[in-house]
C-alpha cells in the first residue's frame, strides 16, 4: 500500500450511452481495466472501483460525492486519493503525476472537475459528510470544493484529448476513428 489511493468513478447509470461503460471495450480491454491500469501507473495503491461489484456507498443514490465517501474506509496509509471516471481512456498517467505533487486538500485542472487530487483527512471527510447529510443539498464536485483548500493546474498543461469522456455511442465512433487515426 503506498501514499496515493486512485479511486475509479463508474457508478453512474449510463443512460446516454445506453450501456454500462465500465465493461466498454477499448484498445482491446475495458474501459474499467483501461482506467485501473492509468490509476496504477501514476502510482496509485490500492485502486478501488465505485461502482457495481466495487465499494458500496453509505450514501445510496448520492452520485460521486458518495463514492468519495465511502472509499475512506478503505484507503490504507494513502494520505491522498486521485479520482477519475471510467470514461477518460486518454488520460496519461503524467497528468495525473502533476495533481498528485501539487499540494493543497483539493488539485484539479482548471475548468474541470475530474480528475481530482483529494487530501485524505478529517476536514475534507467532514465536509462530504456534511454535504451528504443535508437534504437537497448541492451534490456537485465543484460544491463540495468549494470550502477546501483548492489548488488549481493551468488547463494548458494537458491536453484536451485527455479529458475527452466518452458519454454517448456518438462520441465512442468519434473517438475510435480519432485514435486509429492516431495509431
Amino acid at each position: 500500500m503506498g501514499d496515493l489511493a486512485g479511486l475509479l468513478l463508474a457508478g453512474g447509470a449510463s443512460r446516454r450511452m445506453g450501456s454500462d461503460k465500465a465493461g466498454l471495450m477499448v484498445r482491446g480491454k475495458t474501459l474499467v481495466d483501461t482506467m485501473t491500469g492509468i490509476l496504477r501507473a501514476a502510482g496509485c495503491d490500492p485502486v478501488m472501483l465505485s461502482g457495481p461489484g466495487g465499494i458500496k456507498d453509505i450514501y445510496p443514490g448520492k452520485g460521486p460525492l458518495a463514492g468519495i465517501h465511502a472509499a475512506f474506509d478503505h484507503i490504507g496509509q494513502a494520505s491522498a486519493l486521485l479520482i477519475v471516471p471510467v470514461d477518460m481512456p486518454d488520460l496519461r498517467a503524467n497528468s495525473l503525476k502533476r495533481l498528485t505533487v501539487t499540494s493543497g486538500e483539493a488539485v484539479f485542472y482548471k475548468n474541470q472537475s475530474l480528475p481530482l487530487k483529494l487530501a485524505l483527512n478529517d476536514k475534507v471527510k467532514a465536509r462530504l459528510e456534511t454535504i451528504l447529510q443535508t437534504p437537497d443539498a448541492d451534490l456537485s464536485i465543484r460544491n463540495f470544493v468549494r470550502e477546501l483548500d483548492v489548488r488549481t493546474l493551468a488547463i494548458s498543461e494537458i491536453s484536451s484529448d485527455e479529458l475527452t469522456n466518452l458519454n454517448t455511442p456518438a462520441d465512442l465512433k468519434i473517438w475510435e476513428k480519432s485514435s486509429e487515426a492516431k495509431a
